[in-house]
């Protein structure tokens, strides 16, 4: 075992998530006050994704493994979608709301991985305290979840975010089996690599559509020129971080849940730039919390 493979597999995986969540809050609120159309900043933001990556191509051991790239095209369609969701959602309500009901994907992350790994219910059976901590976790994260329902603004974010949750969801699982199909160096950046060309084929289709309406977006704007690459940075970043964990994480609700630094991150932020938010705070940190909770009893 190597000395990185040693590191990883003894708890490094979750150092390099909380790196990971650094960026994930950076590219949150990244748009909150760039506020451009998301299908726009995905489709150049993958650009510049794409052109990064594509000196490093030829000296990267590609996977050869067919389920790889079938799981990595499918998360295009997933993530894809779901980021342009995600970005108009900041736009509008902010980053901190979007970081705060991200965690739900925990939830839904956790109990769509049973139907991968059936053997976690015999595991849980043998369990019953823990077991009993995840129903603890999963019963606060829907009271959480309802008294978000009560804040009008929450709710907006919340109904708004909601494909956006679902996509997020296949795509966790769909990234951790992605990951188990080839070596890790050549999976992280393929990963990254082939699912940005997808994504700016899907994003350009979507946005030729757009271009019919009577008031289109413009395609190029000097906001745009900044925000893009300042966006591949940080999903590179985040990524080639969280892919690195996924390789070594036993369940990728484990992962998903350390992610709920995220909002913890921006919520600090808020507070050293005096930014004030009309929407639920506390109940959504307690979905946070919640999160975080699953994450500890089902290591």
């Amino acid at each position: 075992m190597t000395p990185f493979a040693a590191f990883m597999h003894g708890g490094g995986w979750a150092t390099i998530t909380l790196a990971s969540a650094v960026f994930s809050a950076a590219v949150y609120l990244l748009n909150q006050y760039m506020k451009q159309p998301g299908h726009m900043l995905v489709f150049w933001s993958r650009i510049a994704t794409v052109l990064a990556l594509a000196p490093f191509a030829r000296h990267i051991a590609m996977p050869t493994n067919p389920l790889f790239y079938a799981a990595v095209v499918a998360t295009a369609f997933s993530g894809g979608l779901a980021d342009i969701r995600t970005f108009n959602v900041a736009a509008r309500f902010g980053g901190g709301i979007i970081a705060r009901v991200q965690p739900l994907t925990v939830f839904l992350t956790f109990l769509l991985w049973f139907a991968f790994e059936p053997s976690l219910f015999r595991q849980y059976a043998q369990t019953p305290v823990n077991t009993g901590f995840v129903l603890l976790a999963m019963g606060g994260c829907g009271y959480f979840a309802s008294r978000l329902r009560k804040c009008a603004v929450s709710r907006r974010a919340l109904l708004d975010m909601a494909p956006a949750l679902l996509g997020y969801t296949v795509s966790t699982v769909l990234n951790k089996f992605a990951m188990t199909h080839a070596a890790l160096a050549g999976a992280v950046f393929a990963y990254m690599y082939v699912q940005s060309a997808v994504v700016v084929v899907l994003a350009g289709g979507y946005i030729l559509l757009r271009q019919k309406q009577k008031d289109p977006a413009p395609l190029w704007t000097r906001k745009m020129a900044l925000t893009a690459p300042l966006l591949a940075l940080g999903w590179i970043c985040s990524m080639v971080l969280k892919n690195s964990a996924m390789a070594f994480v036993p369940n990728p609700a484990y992962l998903a849940a350390l992610l709920c630094v995220t909002p913890v991150l921006i919520a600090l932020f808020y507070k050293l730039a005096g930014h004030r938010e009309e929407a639920d705070v506390l109940s959504g940190m307690g979905v946070v919390a919640c999160a975080a909770l699953l994450a500890l009893v089902t290591v």
